[in-house]
């Protein structure tokens, strides 16, 4: 079997402690980012939604998405992500064509979407929580020029993070994710120990320095914007907000893209998929229900609706006037009356969680391009790395060519809600034929040798393998999300266009592999017999 394989090993290094790995999975949850992001999105697109019913529900599926990834992890502890499992488990064709979709194209468009967020949202958000006046970065935050120019340092940041390995970037990513938490940690301090008579106070003394909308027009100004306020929840919009909140507890799976890095994968990968779930969703569930309680269920679609729509007014009476907007960092300052130290750290916590995002694509790159190397459908380069480094150099820097020349895209036509739609590719080609794979994973013959030697071969409930059980419950949970995807209207035009580009990945993604095939089939290699078998590591 061994000449089949592009190399006898991969060059990488088992050099992840379960430390890293669990913050690895936290890094990618971004709780700082997250939180915003299920704040300001899910009330506003799933209005009446029950915040405590959506993170008890969420937290339920997504340990067992938790479970599902850290199984397969487990049982076949190869870097490359999904790829390594639906290639083995469903067919070659099927498991290039998810990498294609995740590895390939979604990684370079979170780069797209999420590099330029650090100037866009990010600077405005650590500007608001200093005391800065908003036209002082608006060339960062509002041009296109200065978002290009910022997401492009950024970007090279990452570059290089990574170009000089692992654990480099774990020591950046240890500290930025202590920090990450640290900023949630006070914002959820903040609004535990706020009384709402207390928040309304402050709210209507700055609204009065600024000449604002108080708390009650506010809340009037945004009930007229949104045709009526919900007063009670519904079981519609608290099972669609699982999207938004999704954002917080199922991108840790990425674990599955270092798997070979990972000591002691057996153990350690389990532990990372499942308590980095946990963690990220107690911290979210914590700030979102002390949040509520601070301001109420109105101020919770109130400031949400602003947030999205960029301001309200009330006819006759004013607008909203705050120099920033209602984020929950910016509000945990402006509760705190802008203090310094504390206002940096929380701003900053996003700002840090959402940099830490693109060096992980960078990563997620690599490894799926790696692997595919490794199993010969792909340019033998893919599979070089820099053994001083431990970092495939040449497929790093691809992917910023690549990531270049979307971010050039992006800063001239921004859209935020692009990220949905980058969501729903992994949902519908990454997380649900995932999902199929591990529930059909002990009853396939062909995969027989590695599950017998899977350390949760015997891990079984009323007789039914965990494996499976992981498997449909992560299907339920992707079903509902993209049901959730589906539902909104503002979503309707942005997800019409990019089904077809699903579509047309996906078929770029079968095209690859086929043609491959061929190719190696002139060569005189079946590159068939190595999906027998796992990648050497």
């Amino acid at each position: 079997m061994a000449e089949v394989y592009a190399r006898k090993a991969t060059g990488l290094v088992r050099e992840a402690s379960l430390v890293d790995t669990v913050f690895f999975g936290i890094m990618n949850n971004a709780v700082a980012v997250c939180i915003w992001f299920f704040l300001s999105e899910a009330p506003y697109g799933y209005p009446g939604l029950n915040v405590l019913l959506t993170c008890v529900i969420g937290l339920i599926l997504t340990v067992g998405f938790g479970f599902m990834w850290g199984i397969l992890g487990g049982s076949m502890p190869r870097s490359g992500g999904s790829y390594v499992y639906n290639s083995r488990i469903i067919h070659p064709a099927i498991g290039t064509a998810v990498s294609m979709c995740n590895a390939a194209f979604v990684m370079v468009m979170w780069i797209w979407v999420l590099c330029p967020w650090i100037p866009e949202v990010g600077v405005p958000i650590l500007a608001g929580c200093m005391g800065i006046a908003p036209e002082t970065i608006a060339f960062w935050a509002t041009t296109p020029e200065g978002m290009y120019i910022m997401s492009t340092i950024v970007n090279l940041l990452a570059f290089v993070v990574i170009a000089l390995g692992l654990q480099t970037y774990f020591r950046i990513q240890k500290f930025m994710v202590i920090w990450g938490m640290i900023g949630v940690i006070i914002a959820a301090v903040i609004f535990t120990t706020t009384p709402h008579a207390t928040f309304v106070n402050i709210w209507n003394n700055y609204a009065a320095e600024t000449g604002s909308l108080n708390f009650a027009q506010t809340i009037e100004a945004v009930d007229v914007a949104m045709e009526g306020i919900p007063t009670t929840w519904n079981l519609s919009s608290t099972l669609h907000a699982l999207l938004p909140f999704s954002w917080v507890s199922v991108y840790g799976y990425i674990i599955a893209f270092i798997g070979g890095e990972v000591k002691s994968p057996r153990r350690n990968i389990l532990i990372g998929q499942v308590l980095n779930v946990v963690v990220s969703v107690l911290l979210l569930t914590w700030v979102s229900l002390s949040f509520e309680a601070m301001g109420g269920y109105n101020f919770l679609h109130a400031q949400s609706y602003i947030d999205m729509e960029g301001g309200v007014a009330l006819e006759g009476v004013g607008e909203y006037a705050f120099p920033f907007s209602t984020t929950y960092i910016n509000i945990g300052s402006l509760i705190v009356g802008f203090q310094p130290i504390l206002g940096f750290i929380m701003g900053m916590s996003f700002i840090f969680m959402d940099f830490l995002w693109i060096p992980f694509s960078y990563i997620a790159f690599s490894r799926g391009l790696l692997a595919w190397g490794m199993d010969r459908i792909g340019p033998m380069w893919f599979t070089d790395v820099n053994l001083r480094l431990g970092s495939p150099l040449k497929v790093l820097f691809l992917c910023f060519v690549l990531s270049q020349i979307v971010l050039t895209d992006y800063c001239w036509h921004p859209e935020v809600l692009g990220a949905l739609s980058v969501e729903l590719m992994q949902l519908l080609s990454v997380f649900g034929v995932t999902a199929i794979a591990c529930t059909i994973f002990p009853f396939v013959k062909k995969v027989r040798h590695i599950w017998d030697t899977s350390p949760y071969k015997g891990w079984r409930v009323i007789g039914i393998p965990a494996a499976t059980i992981a498997g449909i419950v992560s299907l339920i949970l992707v079903g509902i999300l993209i049901w959730a995807s589906y539902y909104p209207e503002i979503l309707a035009d942005l997800l019409a266009t990019w089904s077809w580009i699903y579509i047309i990945v996906w078929i770029s993604g079968l095209a690859w592999y086929f043609g491959w095939k061929s190719y190696r089939a002139r060569q005189g290699i079946d590159i068939t017999l190595a999906f027998k078998e796992l990648a050497p590591e």
